[in-house]
């Protein structure tokens, strides 16, 4: 073989040796992103268990030392945020809010680790009384500012409605509210609702927030959230009012109820509430996915504390509780 065909061939060898080598397993971008992807992972855990430290109701309760060792071992081998759920959901379960909950960046529910469960069948019947006037108001899911107005403007609008027609006495029926957005379900009430304070956010450092109804407004620390524009005031004011709750009525359902508490004119009747009378804070994480986090308990104008179910005045099977409900308002 001559010289220059040595040289080509030495050439072609050398460079295929190097393509071989920059293909092979010396590369470590793969391995470099599997790096960063835990890392991230390891952060997106941290960064909510120090939400969570910081900010939940049941923070000075928790044995935050127990919590950290035994979510990091769940997490000891994630490769990515996914692989954290379990140990989030541990950490929920541990935090024992029975409330709070995960939100992937869609919306879809990633985990929501509750033992509550707030079920129950029920009659849902419609009072043909004179002069008695019945607004049904169930959950309100919707975090969009004008669905928020129209609804809370199309309750009034009922509520007019029907007052026009002679009514006397109210029945509020909360049995099918299973919670949501509670501002448009205050303002939406707010005609049948006795002064401007209703009720209160309490943190575990007692630190309270006062919430409450005013000039077709709800109203948060006096600032307004939802504001109907051409708000409505009963022909009639402080009638007699039945509010109607059961086992399905919940979290923002129940602060609704807890708007009417202590308000002299109201009586509750039904089977006592689910028992999630703790308001939670939205918090938006690096991804972009929500952790809810129960931060507060409701608390009602006078500022008795709730966070469990909320008694009825009088207890009625599901059959009988919109035939007791009459009985009283036309006692």
């Amino acid at each position: 073989m001559s010289a220059v065909k040595k040289l080509l061939s030495f050439i072609i060898l050398l460079t295929s040796f190097l393509l071989l080598l920059s293909c092979g397993g010396s590369d470590n971008s793969g391995d470099d992103l599997s790096l960063a992807q835990q890392r991230m992972a390891q952060a997106y855990l941290s960064e909510i268990i120090t939400i969570m430290r910081n900010n939940a109701l049941t923070r000075n309760e928790v044995n935050w030392s127990n919590l950290e060792s035994e979510v990091s071992q769940l997490a000891a081998n994630v490769g990515a945020i996914k692989d954290t759920y379990p140990a989030i959901t541990r950490a929920l379960e541990l935090i024992n809010t029975n409330h709070s909950f995960l939100n992937s960046p869609s919306g879809a529910l990633i985990t929501y680790p509750s033992t509550i469960r707030c079920e129950q069948n029920l009659a849902l019947d419609t009072p043909e009384e004179p002069g008695i006037g019945y607004v049904r108001v169930d959950a309100v899911m919707s975090r969009d500012a004008a669905e928020a107005k129209q609804i809370a403007t199309t309750i009034q609008q009922e509520i007019a409605k029907q007052d026009s027609q002679g009514v006397t006495a109210w029945i509020v029926d909360l049995r099918n509210n299973q919670g949501g957005n509670m501002w448009p379900m205050i303002a939406g009430l707010g005609p049948l609702f006795e002064g401007t304070t209703l009720g209160y956010f309490i943190d575990a450092d007692e630190n309270s927030t006062w919430w409450g109804y005013n000039n077709g407004s709800s109203l948060l620390g006096g600032s307004p959230v939802v504001t109907v524009d051409q708000p409505y005031s009963l022909i009639t004011p402080l009638p007699k009012i039945a509010v109607l709750t059961s086992k399905r009525t919940a979290s923002s359902g129940e602060a609704t109820v807890i708007a009417f508490k202590k308000q002299f004119n109201v009586q509750f009747f039904g089977t006592d509430s689910c028992g999630l009378s703790t308001a939670n804070t939205n918090f938006t994480l690096s991804d972009n996915s929500a952790l809810f986090l129960t931060t507060a308990v409701i608390a009602d104008r006078e500022q008795q504390k709730y966070g469990v179910r909320i008694p009825v005045d009088e207890a009625t099977s599901s059959e009988h509780t919109l035939a007791s409900a009459i009985a009283w308002l036309q006692n």
